[in-house]
Formats: structure tokens, C-alpha cells, sequence
């Protein structure tokens, strides 16, 4: 283990990488041990520092999405704007349970741009923070690709005011954006239904099936209406 982390201090593209693997079963077997899981947590963070290359933090997050917690959150976060690494450290802070990595998410969806942006937006989507939902309906006048995703991350919030800024948004737009939004709704439909609002996801439902909507998002609503209507 302490070879492979004298690895990690120099790790680039072109090392072989099996030199890891005793951190990575390190990883694997800390589970159930609170001690030793924090503790090698606390290791793996100080990899995270700029001082690193590219290929060790992100080796070090793919292992924070399986140990991390909230102590990880602050070296974490400010990778979630670096465009080579974004991914590697929202998809760490999507699996690190807690409010501290929902807000570090939520946060910069104010500072991420272009593809970077997106991807956050998808990983609000994937934690379900309601307390996004403002920020998202800001996007949803936005540029269209910010506002397609933006559409899906609302229906995935499944709350009534998402449900009523899908609502305001049908019909707006180009029509990638308008899928979106209805794709969001179906969505959205059924997240309402698992929480026992059935009602007004009925009426959501109702809203896609009229003439203004392509045939294929009528189907899709009458068939979740059905399913909805069945359950009642």
C-alpha cells in the first residue's frame, strides 16, 4: 500500500496503472471499519491538490465515490469547474451523502459554462436537490442545450414548483427544448406519483395530451395517464 501511494504522487498517462490496485482493494476492505474508512479518505484527499496531475485526482475521486463523505466536499468541488476533471469529481460528490455536496453542486451551477454546465445540471438532477429548482428555472430561459437539461433535471425534482415552471415553459422555445420540457413533465408525473400527489400529476398528464403536442408525447401521456388513472 505504501508503494502504490508513492505511485500516486507521480502518476501520469503512461504508468501503468496496476501499480494501484492496493489502493483500490484498500478501498474495498475499509468498509464497516469507520476508523480506517475516514482515515484513508483523509490520505486520498491530499491527492487532490493542484500540485497532482490530472490522472491522480481523478483515480482519487473515482474512490471518494466509493468512501467519501462530507469531509471530502471542499477539495472536492473546485475540480467540478475544471472541464478535464468535472466529471470525475461530480460524479464523486452525486455518491457523497449530505446536504455539503448537494450545495456544492448547486453552487456552481452559477459558475460552470457551456458542456461543464450541463453535466451539473445533470448531477442535480441525479441527487433530486429541490432546492436547485430555482436556479433551473433561471436556465430554462437559457440557451437551449442548458435548457433542455435544465427541463429533464426539473421533472427529476418531481415538486410542485417544478411541476408549475414546466408547465409555464410548454410550447416555449426551439423544439429540443420543448421535448424536453415534456419529457421533463412525464417525468416529473411520476415522481409526483410516488409521493402521493396523483392528482396534480393527473393534471400535468392531461396538459400533454391535447392537439398542440407531437403525437408520440400524446401517446407517452395517455399511456402514463392510464397507469396513473388505474392506480387511483
Amino acid at each position: 500500500l505504501e508503494q502504490s501511494f508513492e505511485l500516486l504522487k507521480e502518476f501520469k498517462v503512461g504508468i501503468d496503472s496496476t501499480g494501484l490496485i492496493p489502493i483500490e482493494r484498500a478501498v474495498m476492505e475499509v468498509h464497516g471499519n469507520e476508523a480506517a474508512r475516514a482515515a484513508l479518505e483523509k490520505r486520498l484527499v491530499a491527492y487532490l491538490a493542484s500540485s497532482y496531475s490530472s490522472v491522480t485526482r481523478a483515480f482519487v475521486c473515482r474512490q471518494l465515490v466509493l468512501i467519501g463523505s462530507a469531509a471530502s466536499v471542499p477539495a472536492v468541488t473546485p475540480l467540478v469547474l475544471d472541464e478535464e476533471l468535472s466529471v470525475h469529481a461530480r460524479n464523486a460528490l452525486e455518491h457523497i451523502p449530505g446536504p455539503e455536496s448537494e450545495k456544492a453542486l448547486r453552487d456552481a451551477l452559477g459558475q460552470a459554462k457551456g458542456r461543464t454546465r450541463i453535466g451539473v445540471i445533470n448531477s442535480v438532477a441525479a441527487r433530486r436537490d429541490a432546492a436547485s429548482t430555482p436556479v433551473l428555472i433561471k436556465i430554462l430561459g437559457e440557451d437551449p442545450q442548458s435548457a433542455a437539461a435544465a427541463a429533464k433535471a426539473l421533472g427529476e425534482m418531481g415538486t410542485s414548483e417544478a411541476a408549475k415552471a414546466l408547465v409555464t415553459a410548454r410550447g416555449k422555445g426551439p423544439a429540443p427544448v420543448q421535448q424536453a420540457v415534456a419529457d421533463g413533465t412525464l417525468i416529473c408525473a411520476e415522481r409526483l406519483v410516488a409521493i402521493g400527489q396523483r392528482s396534480q400529476a393527473i393534471t400535468l398528464l392531461e396538459g400533454l395530451t391535447d392537439a398542440s403536442q407531437p403525437e408520440h408525447v400524446r401517446v407517452a401521456a395517455r399511456r402514463t395517464l392510464s397507469a396513473v388513472t388505474r392506480k387511483s
